[in-house]
């Protein structure tokens, strides 16, 4: 969520809608394991199944943390590829 769409949620009133959604397993968002995910307050969640205690994650924090992924990884390989060339 942007500083924009934070401050926009604070003069209308709106709560923030959570990054993620632990123990969700025992309550009605459990029908989110039958359709992969789904919406809550506004807001598109997906099961991240790859992380402990297996947390809904709304859909733009997914987005985002892939990209963030991505520059890293090319980070680290750019600064590997440098570092061989400094051996050869």
């Amino acid at each position: 969520m942007t500083d924009l769409e934070r401050l926009d949620a604070l003069i209308s009133g709106k709560p923030e809608s959570p990054e993620r959604i632990y123990g969700w397993l025992d309550t009605q968002m459990s029908i989110a394991r039958h359709y992969g995910g789904l919406t809550y307050q506004g807001q598109s969640y997906r099961i991240a199944a790859h992380e402990d205690g297996q947390p809904l994650v709304r859909w733009d924090v997914i987005k985002r943390e892939a990209v963030e992924a991505k520059v890293r990884a090319k980070a680290e390989k750019q600064a590997a590829k440098a570092k061989q060339g400094e051996l050869i």
